[in-house]
């Protein structure tokens, strides 16, 4: 692993634990086992790093669905997999959760000064997946534009709460009854 995955993963831990604004470069090249000044050979700031973590995520996600769009399979199943995709991930990686919708609220403006977000494409992609569900009769007349995130985000809040409150022994099924009451939510 390269020394800015090595920061990112410190950084997601120490974030998670601290919460942003209490969090130190400091303790992030601690937790790396490296010099401060290593940290700012990779990132001009703290905000720097937090941006990374999103985009990271949303790497990952983005190549997951884009696998995913070369597969013949109906758009809602597509949803499906997408949200099971994510929710692993974030079970998978309980400081990640914590850092993605600790640190990935606030209002748009904070997010267009600066502050990148994996939900970004996301939700507009479930919105065309949504559409076509719509349009293929899969799904009931529902406004797609307002649902596509809320489905992303209510997913993600979710995975959160369910490492915040301890609960990850009963994640797997709190997850699935999740993807059903969504999908049978919007299903005709």
């Amino acid at each position: 692993m390269n020394k800015k995955d090595i920061i990112r993963l410190s950084a997601t831990k120490i974030i998670a634990e601290e919460g942003f604004y209490k969090t130190r470069v400091q303790a992030i090249a601690d937790d790396a086992e490296i010099a401060v000044g290593t940290v700012y050979i990779y990132f001009k700031d703290k905000d720097d790093i937090l941006d990374y973590i999103f985009e990271s995520q949303h790497i990952r996600i983005i190549a997951f669905i884009e696998e995913l769009e070369k597969k013949n399979i109906p758009p809602l199943e597509k949803i499906k997999r997408i949200l099971k995709y994510h929710f692993e991930e974030l079970k998978n990686n309980p400081n990640l959760a914590r850092v993605l919708s600790q640190e990935g609220g606030g209002s748009i403006e904070s997010k267009l000064n600066g502050m990148k977000d994996d939900s970004f494409g996301v939700p507009e992609i479930f919105h065309r997946m949504l559409d076509e569900s719509k349009k293929n009769g899969e799904i009931r007349d529902i406004d797609t534009e307002i649902f596509a995130p809320i489905i992303f985000f209510v997913g993600r809040e979710t995975a959160y709460l369910l490492q915040v409150k301890g609960k990850g022994d009963r994640y797997y099924t709190a997850f699935e009854e999740l993807i059903t009451f969504i999908i049978n939510g919007i299903k005709k």
